[in-house]
């Protein structure tokens, strides 16, 4: 395993500082938790602590830890991604071989960090790396639970359940009906006392998870900043709606709505068993799909082939039951999908494979076992063609001859070896087909910057409907708006001159579009109001609100945004703060970019 620990610090940690400040909003954030408390409480994206992001603060509380630690740079901000990204692996590797044999859980462990949206958020500041590490400590803990029957292990469910609705709210809670039940039904102890010790631990979860969003609410509104991604200044309608139903079921209609526009969509919606295949999620997610999908029904339908001990049927159970709840939330859910949320599948898609692969070597004597091996390897090495093939980069070569070792892999599962070196053997290109695509592809993933608020694994895709394909002409400029909300605009020389200076002021200036905002703020090293939040959807601040601002002298500068305005509703917030301030202040240039000096009304 140590092997394994190593390969996995050298895939994230190497090339770390090639994504600068990655998610330019988190950053910001994190810059605003280590200039104010109250910032860091909240998870301002500014430390005037004009609006929060988007989501509960946890995570950017371990990187302002980090950054305390380590300075305030792009490496202080990613390293504690990349140690829990390994903390994972290592928890994966220690799940499965509680209960079955060291190669089944180094298999599921190299699985695991070889996925390649598991390596691109390790090295991005997305909350998602501290959510899963949180989900696969419960499961971890649930182990502990049933084997050991003591309580403490429940409690420490619940304190990691919480959390994990604490860093990233409902999608924290996919894990929780697996665990559950899986202790109820295999928990070695009598009904009432599994029922009051599950009643115990589910109370510490909601105060854990439920603490931080009752105290933000409590707070009378005018003494904190606004709750960005909602409506009505709620953490309540934040996690119902913004980052629950609205996620569930939204469309392209919604206000937070996916930035895809509809030339780059095939189909009304992508939606199905076979959404993670496609272009937009198969170098991300998709190329153990099939192997794990085939895997589940040899656990079913072999049960009683698997160990007789109450924990190892229960992270079967576990394992089986989080990974198709995750992967049905994720093939149905709406079009406001993000591509890396499919790193919530990759955790319990690699103990599938785990529980699958300890039957194959406990009992790939039976032909019945070593024929279901043999399309499990050739089904991923078909996945792995179809995938390299529909990206442009891989040479034809290469993609052929893992589709050729994945061919003869699958024979020799079939073919019972007359000697243990060919076994081993066999193995070894099993294994080396399977986790070829993936580790390609995680490799290249360290030789590729990333920005802005969608990262994606990879090549560029064939397909022109891809959003990787969009992305890519965004960061051309087409078209712009959809630039200034993933990856903001650059800010000029001039530009910055001016809000560094700006010291009498509580804001440097305010603009539509966040991460243009945060790129702003992390370079001047002043605070900048994101009007309207991540999408300049929220109504914060009003028009009002802003006035009053300007006139106490708290607002030094405006900077339009005029292409992501274009796509606002005329009636909403940002855009009429835009228009009060074009008919009332003077427009000038500082290095090409328009931008209004607050002070300087029009006579």
């Amino acid at each position: 395993m140590l092997i394994v620990l190593v390969l996995n610090s050298i895939l994230y940690f190497w090339n770390l500082g090639i994504n600068g400040w990655a998610n330019y909003f988190y950053s910001a954030a994190v810059q605003s938790g280590t200039k104010s408390v109250a910032s860091a409480f909240f998870g301002s994206s500014d430390w005037g602590n004009s609006i929060t992001v988007d989501k509960p603060p946890l995570s950017l509380w371990v990187m302002e830890i980090s950054t305390n630690v380590l300075g305030f740079t792009p490496i202080g901000i990613l390293a504690p991604q990349a140690i829990m990204g390994i903390a994972s692996t290592l928890l994966i590797y220690v799940i499965v071989r509680k209960n079955f044999p060291a190669i089944s859980a180094l298999f599921a462990a190299a699985v695991f960090f070889t996925t390649p949206i598991v390596t691109l958020m390790s090295r991005y500041n997305n909350p998602d790396p501290l959510m899963l590490l949180l989900m696969l400590v419960s499961v971890y803990a649930v182990q502990h639970a049933i084997e050991s029957n003591r309580l403490r292990y429940l409690i420490l469910t619940g304190i990691a359940v919480g959390l994990a609705f604490m860093t990233k709210q409902l999608q924290g809670l996919l894990v929780l009906p697996s665990v559950s039940v899986a202790y109820l039904f295999w928990g070695n102890s009598t009904w009432y006392r599994r029922l009051k010790n599950a009643a115990i631990s589910g109370a510490v979860m909601l105060f854990t998870g439920g603490l931080w969003m009752t105290v933000v609410d409590l707070i009378p509104a005018d003494m904190r900043p606004y709750v960005g991604g909602s409506h009505s200044n709620s953490v309540l309608e934040l996690t119902l709606a913004y980052n629950g139903l609205d996620r569930i079921v939204g469309t392209e209609d919604a206000s937070v709505a996916n930035l895809i526009p509809e030339q780059f969509r095939q189909v009304d919606s992508d939606a199905g068993l076979t959404r993670l295949l496609n272009a937009n999620y198969g170098q991300e997610i998709g190329w153990m799909l099939p192997a794990a999908i085939i895997g589940i029904p040899l656990i079913v339908l072999g049960w009683r082939l698997l160990p007789p001990k109450r924990g190892a049927r229960a992270l079967a159970f576990m394992a089986v039951t989080w990974f198709l709840g995750t992967y049905l939330v994720l093939s149905f859910m709406g079009n406001q999908i993000h591509t890396y949320y499919t790193e919530a599948l990759s955790a319990p898609l690699a103990l599938t494979l785990g529980v699958a692969s300890a039957i194959y070597v406990q009992h790939h004597r039976l032909l019945v076992v070593r024929v279901v091996a043999a399309v499990v390897i050739l089904a991923t090495a078909v996945c792995t063609w179809l995938i390299l093939s529909s990206v442009v980069g891989w040479p034809e070569w290469l993609v052929n001859a893992i589709m050729l070792l994945g061919a003869l892999g699958a024979a020799l599962a079939v073919v019972r070896p007359p000697v243990r070196w060919l076994e081993v053997g066999a193995a070894s290109v099993a294994v080396a087909t399977m986790l070829a695509g993936p580790l390609l592809t995680s490799t290249l993933n360290t030789t590729l910057p990333q920005n802005g608020s969608n990262p994606v694994s990879g090549q560029l895709s064939k397909s022109r409907a891809s959003i990787n394909r969009f992305l890519d002409d965004m960061k051309h400029g087409d078209p712009e708006w959809a630039y200034d909300v993933a990856f903001g605009q650059m800010p000029n020389t001039a530009i910055l001159d001016k809000l560094t200076a700006s010291k009498a002021c509580l804001w440097a200036a305010a603009t539509t579009a966040s991460q243009t905002a945060a790129r702003l703020q992390l370079e001047a090293g002043r605070p900048v109001m994101p009007l309207g939040g991540f999408a300049g959807s929220d109504p914060s601040p009003t028009l009002q609100a802003f006035k009053d601002q300007v006139e106490n002298g708290k607002i030094c500068y405006f900077l339009p945004q005029d292409e992501f305005l274009a796509t606002q509703s005329k009636t909403s917030t940002v855009s009429g703060i835009s228009d009060w301030v074009k008919g009332h202040f003077e427009l000038e240039m500082a290095g090409g970019q328009a931008i209004y000096d607050l002070s300087r009304r029009i006579e």
